[in-house]
């Protein structure tokens, strides 16, 4: 346990706050822990479930007490004997004090507290529990406090105390040095004690071994916390940045960070990155930057899904976003994904809709951003900026706000190339040049050029159009320049359609963003491509260099 933590429960119990809740999962190591405290400060320890009933020094004080409230009729016995200082434990109690269960239970507790301040008790009640919903008419008498994961000593000490016992028996290999070591430390943080010894025990059992191809084991039981979130989703991807075609000034800043996170960063002085909005045209490449970042930093992509935030039951929505962002950092370091986040969040600003829910939903994610300090990376991308809180986009919130626009001849070329190469066929058997600027102003209209999103549907429709005549018997055909050029005027750009709007975007953008592209001039050719002037007007942002 932290020494922040064991001095703040310390100060709690001389200060006699009655109840103290600490949410944790982790029961048996809490009450190690507070047994521990219980002891430094001379305290009896007595702890109660609802299977055994109060039990002091390990054994059951009194079969009767599996009943909560004849349980805290015998603590408050004891606790009438002033010489005798106490602190009872209760681990199951949360199931018995919920808005759905029996009132005289929570009206007992209460009771209780009240003793403890007016009659002087020397005691004082603590509540452990996963989550803790705390009703109106304990919520002034309840402390919750936040039991913390292991420390990287912890961790060290759970890892090396599970090996010891393995590293000399017959048939068993042990193969961890103390490079290694550091990196099962590093991986396992975010871990409880048991679900550590669960990765190694399965590690031992697969193969009789523990070295480096078992450090996946301890990877895959993270992705299983997050699943058993509900809310989160972890995003797996293969893909880099060299996948996205263009926004180079955002791949730079993000190369620039990607090595701030480690030991030698924080020994340098720097502060783990915040975060970064992207904001612009949908379909240029938001999303795919976000999975190609997590693996280029080769760290874990948290999907939050907003929509799966609100529940509900009263207070559901609350606790879903703070249960959401103790598991980012649980994980951490980790790359939380925010996608479309102004859906989750618009009308924030009034409440009146929801009885104040995402106004209360919105105010724990900004609090929990200016003032986190756990490796989280915030990645959050928005189609529409005017339905943003301005609070959101304040400095402190994320890094930079980059803007994404249409991509320019280059990009587009870029993002040509790139699926043509997925699609395994010789690039120089099409004349990209000419496809850039066919799927751009010459032939579309100034200022209308296809989205990366739309050039990906366009190569997948002249593909589609060459293996039509493969079956209808060319059995030489393939994908060629001519395919490309008969699908094209089936594609209605949605820059066309929505033309005002991205307009006023790029208005926007040009005194609050960053762009995300390098604005590069284009070929001087009147056939194949755009003038330079209005290929530096298209692109929109405030143009910056690393």
């Amino acid at each position: 346990m932290t020494n922040s933590f064991r001095k703040n429960i310390t100060n709690y119990i001389r200060a006699r706050y009655a109840i103290l809740v600490i949410e944790s999962y982790e029961e048996e190591r809490v009450i190690e822990e507070l047994q521990s405290v219980a002891s430094d400060i001379n305290h009896s320890f007595y702890v109660w479930n609802s299977s055994e009933g109060v039990k002091y020094d390990g054994k059951v004080a009194d079969a009767r007490t599996k009943d909560l409230g004849v349980a805290i009729d015998f603590c408050e016995s004891k606790a009438k004997n002033l010489s005798s200082k106490s602190l009872f434990v209760f681990c199951d109690a949360q199931l018995f004090l919920t808005g759905n269960a029996n009132p005289v239970y929570r009206r007992r507790l209460k009771d209780f507290a009240i003793n403890i301040r007016n009659k002087g008790y020397n005691c004082n009640c603590i509540i452990i529990a996963p989550n803790f919903e705390v009703t109106n008419d304990l919520q002034k008498e309840v402390t919750l406090l936040s039991f913390p994961l292991p420390t990287k000593e912890e961790v060290r000490k759970v890892i090396t105390d599970f090996i010891a016992p393995y590293r000399n028996v017959d048939g068993i290999s042990i193969d961890v040095d103390d490079k290694l070591l550091e990196r099962y430390v590093e991986v396992s943080l975010g871990l409880t004690k048991l679900e550590i010894e669960n990765c190694l025990s399965r590690a031992l059992v697969n193969d009789r071994c523990i070295d480096e191809s078992d450090l996946k084991i301890i990877l895959n039981e993270k992705k299983q916390i997050i699943r058993k979130t509900g809310i989160l989703e972890f995003v797996e991807t293969n893909l880099n940045l060299n996948d996205v075609g263009g926004l180079e000034n955002l791949k730079r800043w993000l190369e620039l960070r990607s090595h701030c996170f480690s030991d030698e960063a924080r020994a340098f002085g720097l502060k783990p990155p915040k975060g970064v909005l992207l904001t612009g045209v949908p379909g240029c490449g938001k999303s795919l930057t976000a999975k190609c970042v997590a693996s280029a930093w080769n760290m874990p992509l948290l999907r939050l899904d907003m929509g799966k935030i609100f529940g509900g039951l009263v207070g559901q929505s609350e606790s879903n976003i703070r249960l959401a962002l103790k598991t980012a950092e649980a994980v951490a370091p980790s790359i939380l994904w925010i996608d479309e986040i102004e859906k989750g969040l618009s009308g924030s600003g009034t409440g009146s809709q929801d009885s104040g829910t995402t106004t209360r939903v919105f105010g724990t994610i900004l609090t929990w951003m200016q003032e986190k300090t756990s490796p989280v990376f915030v990645f959050a991308t928005a189609n529409n900026i005017d339905k943003l809180p301005p609070e959101l986009l304040r400095k402190g919130r994320f890094d930079e706000i980059f803007f994404v626009d249409f991509p320019s001849w280059e990009e587009r070329r870029k993002i040509i190339e790139i699926h043509i190469s997925k699609l395994k066929r010789d690039l120089a058997k099409f004349d990209l040049d000419r496809l850039a600027t066919l799927c751009g102003e010459k032939t579309f209209g100034k200022d209308i050029v296809l989205s990366g999103a739309e050039i990906e549907a366009w190569v997948g429709s002249a593909l589609i159009e060459a293996f039509s005549r493969k079956v209808n018997g060319d059995d030489a055909s393939d994908i060629e320049m001519a395919d490309f050029e008969h699908t094209l005027n089936r594609i209605v750009p949605m820059g066309q359609m929505r033309k005002d709007e991205f307009e006023r975007l790029r208005k926007w953008a040009n005194e609050k963003a960053v762009s995300a592209s390098i604005s590069t001039k284009e070929k001087k050719d009147e056939t194949t491509a755009p003038s330079n002037d209005e290929n530096e007007e298209f692109m929109a942002g405030r143009k910056i260099d690393f």
